[in-house]
């Protein structure tokens, strides 16, 4: 561990130690309406746009890969139960089940259950299947059946869920991941979906889309390493994203995992911190920082300031920014603004605003119109307004048009416009026909997608 690195964690050590009612928007001055009050609606959930939605579409990826998921003490319960095996007939499953699904007693229905998971083995699974294939996929026991059935039967309880409807293939991958790493990686590694005609009724039957199907059977097994070895789970998600497999997002089921065992903000972000240089040590970070930000934003603001000369670290300092704007705005646009120039310190100050308009439009809005221009109120215009447009589109366009530079100008114009486009368009082609954006830009604001995982 380099001195920069020890300095860091140092910091962290020490330091760890150690919705709003009704509201109005606040327009430019130079707008040509001048300053305008505009009631604010309420709280829009949608898409955001640029960092915004990047940083939205990790929380969302986040939980899409972690899916409904086994937290790790359900996992090393599921362990112990597998370890004191039984063996059952097929009148003792059968009667375990209906104690299960019939008994008012919860204490009666989980002890039945358990009962079963240790009589399973590959060759039982689908009889016990059987007695909880009532259950909702979302249900803890659901979810854990198939854990353990992964655990036990391989690839056998993976290809079964191909002709279910249920989520039950990753939770098994997670299973068989946590007991047999290698031979669940050689798996997903080598599989050819397109050309293996067993995977039909997923791609060609329910028109699945085949990447989004491999980023979330991807995401059951680096659960199932997380839960073991989270080096090596962080290694497989790198592997995985460079052979274009996975997504970076991935990062967080692992970082999710180190978070949960960490005893200490130190730990986790030495963990972090040791990852190799990279997308997915900065995703990894991120996480970090968003998590610890949450509870302490000033000690978790004087760690991130080790890496603010580092590229790459930009959803570091929105996470510290938008997590402390969140309580203190005040606070955190005054750690943003003393931080040295450069793209992380714009990048503090945007998150710092676009929590700020969340909380207090008219506030966030009045402070702007006190910046002077300067490459500071650029970046914190450009937070207001990629929240502001799920509120009044046009108001947040009027900021966005105040940004000085040129190319940042125009690159928070087109992102609003995608989320004016996403939240309905209503007015939005007529003010593009007056924009002066070019047809090309304008044509790939009305056409892009949402880029939000459904």
């Amino acid at each position: 561990m380099g001195i920069k690195t020890m300095r860091l964690h140092l910091i962290w050590g020490i330091a760890a130690t150690a919705a709003f009612g009704v509201g109005y928007f606040v327009l430019p001055s130079s707008s040509e309406k001048g300053r305008v009050s505009i009631p604010r609606t309420g709280e829009r959930a949608g898409s955001k746009s640029g960092l915004e939605d990047e940083r939205e579409g990790s929380r969302i990826k986040r939980g899409e890969m972690a899916g409904v998921g086994l937290g790790a003490g359900a996992k090393e319960g599921i362990s112990s139960i597998l370890s004191q095996k039984v063996v059952l007939s097929e009148s003792e499953i059968t009667n375990l089940g209906e104690t299960f699904r019939g008994s008012s007693d919860p204490v009666a229905k989980r002890l039945a259950f358990s009962k079963l998971l240790q009589g399973l083995t590959a060759e039982n699974a689908l009889l016990i299947r059987e007695e909880i294939e009532g259950q909702d996929h979302r249900s803890a026991e659901f979810q854990e059946f198939h854990y353990a059935w992964g655990a036990v039967a391989g690839v056998d309880a993976i290809m079964f869920g191909i002709d279910t409807e249920e989520d039950d293939m990753k939770p098994a991958l997670a299973g068989w991941a946590g007991v047999n790493p290698g031979d669940a990686m050689a798996w997903i590694e080598g599989l050819d979906m397109e050309n293996d005609s067993r995977f039909d009724p997923l791609l060609k039957d329910r028109k699945l889309e085949i990447n989004g199907l491999r980023h979330h059977l991807v995401s059951g097994i680096v659960e199932g390493l997380a839960d073991t070895d989270p080096r090596q789970a962080a290694e497989f998600v790198e592997r995985m994203v460079s052979s274009g497999q996975a997504h970076p997002g991935h990062m967080h089921i692992v970082t999710g995992e180190v978070l949960r065992a960490a005893e200490n903000p130190l730990e986790a972000s030495i963990w972090a911190d040791g990852l190799p240089e990279g997308r997915m040590r900065n995703e990894a970070l991120g996480r970090v920082a968003d998590h610890f930000a949450g509870r302490d934003p000033a000690g978790t603001a004087q760690w991130a300031e080790g890496f603010v000369s580092e590229p790459g670290m930009e959803r570091v300092f929105w996470e510290v920014g938008a997590n402390w704007a969140g309580r203190d705005p005040e606070a955190a646009l005054n750690w943003a603004s003393n931080l040295p120039a450069g793209e992380n310190r714009q990048v503090g100050m945007r998150g710092s605003l676009n929590s700020w308009a969340r909380r207090d439009p008219t506030a966030a809005g009045e402070y702007l119109q006190d910046m002077p221009a300067s490459p500071m109120r650029d970046a914190a215009v450009a937070g207001y307004s990629t929240h502001v447009v799920w509120e009044d589109p046009t108001a947040a366009m009027s900021w966005a048009e105040s940004i000085d530079a040129p190319e940042q100008r125009q690159e928070v114009m087109v992102e609003v416009a995608r989320s004016w486009r996403r939240k309905g368009g209503q007015g939005l082609a007529e003010w593009l026909s007056g924009s002066g954006l070019s047809v090309d830009v304008q044509e790939s604001i009305m056409s892009s997608r949402d880029r939000r995982r459904r």
